[in-house]
């Protein structure tokens, strides 16, 4: 860790001087930091070019055949084609090398030298033919004749002949008996019966009865006995053989499968109980060994499992060394040895002990599926470092910490692979990410090409340490595989074992294992931290600036923002103002998706970010209702849905649900321009001044109610562009600049999303308040329709202006709406020539009075308005945006001010 962050400072100083940029700019020296740490901890070397080579050799020939050397030319060709059927990856190399050497071929090679390369011709071998031709196989000196030892007799064996028939004299003296004279007999020493005794008595265990060592040494005959009466030495012995899982004498197979002590077996001096005691207990340790021993002999397919089986092997081995060690210091007589079961126990627990803490590690496995066991064990081997390393054990420590790195990295080859090349082997299946067999849209990659595999509740299928690095692990895989279909070279996926994480002890856990103050668990969740980082940075930097750059991320944004948000005001204003005078001019196909997404493309195409062509307006099926009838609510601008394609890149990030949501605040905003352009249409003027206090009080109804609409309508939509959306988007971008990856901007946008649904009120769990401000809109209708039942038709002047008639002209108005409906001839000729000026009045109110419905929906406003306020501040104290708490405040500060307003008037 030390070495990586000095490479790293060395790195970045070295950037400063070269590129000569300020270390003000963090964001650029960390760009090329990352960069250069990339090129730097790449293994892959970099390969020679085969076809460079190729071309190289090529037109070497041909220089030949022009300097007319076609010898020379003839014999480069010749054992080129016979170095093609041989040649392997390493091929260019040695021949790009051999081109570097070389040093003006043409002229200074000569063809005579390819002779002296020629091997010097092997002697025939030596055959049986030529042997017999130099020296005959024929025997005529005899020398091949089997010789007759018993023709040539000598004197003395004359002698022995004549004492097997001819009674010997008495022997004299030794000297005659060597001579000949004395017995043949003689000269066979007699056996020792006491040697011999100790010979069988060492090998116990050919008998089952043991023997004992005869009080009188001048008894040659030995009593068998029914106990088999060992030395401490030859107990140690046997028992290393049982450890070792040799067969033995006083440990006897019993038909469970386990070894049961010798029934005959006594040492002396040692009592039966405690004999057995110590025997028993080094049973214990030789089942506990022969759990990996059995474990070792299994067929294992895993890849994590395989290396395991190598590593315990490993150290099975290690730990029979030490056990023969013991035999050969048993057997040493030069070195003195002093025999003991009770120290040999303590020894042998001390070589063991790691080992029996893997051996009940595999037993813990037992119950597990075999797709869960090699997790499991890295689980396991995780905690008993950790474990090992809290109470201070330095030998355990290091025995199960190496033993985990070495099955950890097994695992985290596909890992590496997936995270350098973005690629799953569909053979693995012990990693945690699979690909979608099924075709998916290129719009939907990131969500549904890869998945993460988990069990049946939720868990992640990997051990449970990785469970905070998997989706970093996840998402720079996604990354590369992204990066890959944008056309980003990532490099050769077919050389796999170039790639080295350097998570081992030495690099992990340092040279001192104890030294630090820091446990296991965060010293190796900081370097596979690390580790991740450094690959995931890279390819999601490598990935942001992709989309950014080249993907047009923000111009998207950006085009989002001009057709949803009405970030232009003059050209929304355009767009909507034709909309409306369609509707009121009554025209059925107002909404017509054709006549609209020409009307978009043609005041957007001004526009440098949007993409007119991707732009569309699709209405909903059977959306054509009767125009006057729709045109009473302002819903029916929901029918107007405008849809923007995104590049398949970019709709990766902003999700089809995000659009909805755009086109959901696009309506509301919609809505309120409706209102608001209905209210300004209708601009108020009198004829004169009032005669009565009832003209006056009709008047200032009039003028009250639209200034309160008006006023509520401006209102929301300088909430809804200013205090929501031009914040919520500034603040959005600049989270998108400084997301990690992929995910983080996709995290980034919808929670944008989310803020945006509940700040404009359009979120589900505020219906009720979306309700009632759609309710308070929906009043704006209502009075415009009453103004133009009340006033006429022919009462607009030429300026749109609404005029505020006396009370002749209003009683004409409704004595001309009445004479209409009720068919009289004498109105034919009025209603004809009215018939030129279009009708704008959709609702009839004969029922009351124009001053009651004045009154009916002032209060009707009121009672909304205040509903409107007592949820924004419900909402608020239960926790909700701050935004809801302003727009309560500025709705009842405006009507403090028109009460205040109206007292004084």
């Amino acid at each position: 860790m030390a070495n990586n962050t000095e490479i790293g400072s060395l790195t970045e100083k070295l950037i400063t001087q070269v590129t000569n940029i300020s270390s003000s700019e963090v964001l650029r020296v960390r760009q090329y930091k990352h960069s250069a740490l990339r090129l730097f901890t790449d293994p892959s070397p970099a390969r020679t070019n085969p076809f460079e080579v190729e071309a190289q050799l090529a037109g070497l020939e041909e220089k030949f055949r022009v300097l007319n050397n076609d010898e020379l030319a003839d014999a480069l060709q010749v054992r080129l084609q016979e170095l093609a059927p041989k040649s392997d990856r390493w091929t260019p190399e040695v021949l790009s090398l051999l081109l570097q050497l070389s040093d003006q071929p043409a002229k200074r090679t000569k063809i005579e030298d390819l002779d002296l390369l020629k091997p010097e011709p092997l002697p025939s071998p030596l055959t049986w033919p030529q042997i017999i031709a130099e020296d005959p196989f024929d025997n005529k000196d005899g020398t091949w004749d089997i010789p007759d030892f018993a023709a040539d007799g000598s004197d003395e064996d004359e002698d022995i002949v004549s004492s097997e028939t001819t009674p010997a004299p008495p022997a004299t003296n030794l000297q005659t008996e060597v001579d000949g004279a004395g017995n043949v007999d003689l000269l066979v020493t007699p056996p020792d019966s006491f040697a011999l005794e100790d010979i069988v008595r060492a090998q116990f265990w050919r008998s089952t009865k043991g023997l004992h060592t005869p009080k009188n040494p001048s008894d040659s005959h030995v009593e068998p006995s029914s106990s088999m009466v060992l030395t401490e030495t030859q107990a140690i012995g046997e028992v290393i053989f049982m450890l070792l899982g040799l067969p033995t004498s006083i440990f006897v197979p019993n038909q469970r499968g386990g070894l049961t002590i010798s029934t005959s077996c006594e040492i002396k001096y040692l009592s039966q109980d405690s004999l057995r005691q110590l025997l028993q207990g080094f049973i214990s340790l030789r089942d506990e060994l022969l759990i990996i021993r059995k474990w070792l002999t299994r067929q294992e397919s895993v890849p994590l499992l395989q290396t395991l089986q190598s590593a315990l092997a490993l150290r099975v081995r290690n730990v029979d060394n030490e056990f023969s060690m013991i035999q050969g210091r048993i057997n040493n007589l030069s070195k003195p040895f002093t025999a003991s079961l009770l120290s040999l126990s303590d020894e042998t627990n001390h070589i063991t002990r790691s080992v029996q803490q893997v051996a009940q590690l595999l037993a813990q496995t037992a119950p597990y599926s075999q797709d869960h066991v090699p997790f499991r064990i890295l689980e396991l081997l995780h905690s008993a470092s950790c474990i090992s390393h809290s109470i201070g054990d330095v030998e355990s420590y290091k025995f199960m910490a190496t033993l985990f790195f070495d099955c950890f990295n097994t695992y985290l080859k596909p890992v590496m692979h997936w995270m350098r090349f973005g690629e799953v082997s569909r053979a693995n299946h012990g990693f945690f990410v699979r690909v979608n067999e099924e075709q998916v849209a290129p719009s939907l990659v990131w969500q549904k090409q890869h998945h993460l595999v988990q069990d049946e509740i939720r868990y992640l299928h990997a051990p449970r340490f990785l469970d905070i690095a998997a989706k970093k692990i996840f998402t720079t895989g996604k990354s590369v595989n992204f990066l890959r279909m944008l056309g980003e070279d990532i490099g050769d996926t077919s050389d796999r074992c170039t790639i080295d994480p350097q998570l081992n002890y030495r690099n992990v856990c340092g040279q001192d294992e104890l030294s630090g103050l820091s446990p296991f668990s965060e010293l190796f969740g900081v370097a596979l931290e690390t580790w991740i980082g450094n690959q995931h940075s890279s390819s999601s930097h490598t990935l942001r600036l992709r989309l950014e750059s080249q993907c047009g991320l923000r111009k998207s944004l950006d085009a989002l923002e001009f057709i949803y948000f009405s970030r232009n005001g003059a050209l929304a204003s355009n767009i909507m103002r034709t909309i409306f005078d369609r509707m009121d001019r009554g025209i059925e196909a107002w909404n017509d998706g054709f006549l609209l997404t020409e009307l978009f493309q043609s005041i957007f195409k001004a526009i440098s970010c949007i993409e007119v062509g991707r732009l569309a307006v699709r209405p909903p099926h059977n959306c054509h209702e009767d125009i006057q009838s729709s045109r009473r609510s302002m819903k029916v601008l929901e029918t107007i849905r405008v849809w923007y394609a995104l590049p398949w890149p970019v709709a990766n990030i902003i999700k089809q649900e995000s659009i909805l949501v755009y086109q959901r605040i696009f309506v509301l905003i919609m809505q309120t321009h409706r209102a608001k352009h209905m209210l300004e249409r209708e601009r108020l003027i009198t004829s004169k001044m009032p005669n009565s206090e009832s003209e006056h009080r009709e008047s200032h109804l009039v003028f009250t109610l639209r200034h309160r609409l008006l006023w509520f309508s401006n209102t929301l939509l300088v909430y809804l562009t200013d205090m929501v959306l031009a914040t919520a988007s500034a603040n959005m971008r600049e989270n998108v600049t400084a997301a990690e990856d992929v995910d983080g901007m996709i995290a980034v946008h919808e929670a944008y999303v989310s803020k945006l649904e509940q700040q404009c009120l359009i979120d589900e769990r505020l219906k009720q308040i979306h309700q009632a401000m759609i309710s308070i809109l929906d009043l704006v209708i209502l009075f415009s329709d009453a103004r133009a039942s009340y006033t006429g038709k022919s009462n607009l002047d030429h300026t749109n202006r609404l005029v505020i008639p006396t009370p002749n002209r209003q009683r004409m108005s409704i004595k001309r709406d009445r004479r209409v409906e009720a068919g009289s001839d004498s109105s034919d000729d009025e209603a004809q020539a009215n018939d030129d000026i279009a009708d704008l009045s959709y609702i009839r109110f004969e029922d009351i009075s124009y001053t009651q419905r004045l009154l009916n929906m002032h209060a009707r406003f009121t009672e909304l308005l205040n509903f409107v306020i007592a949820g924004l501040h419900g909402i608020h104290r239960s926790g909700g945006e701050p935004c809801w708490e302003v727009l309560a405040e500025i709705l009842v500060t405006g009507i403090k001010k028109q009460e205040r307003w109206k007292m004084s008037s």
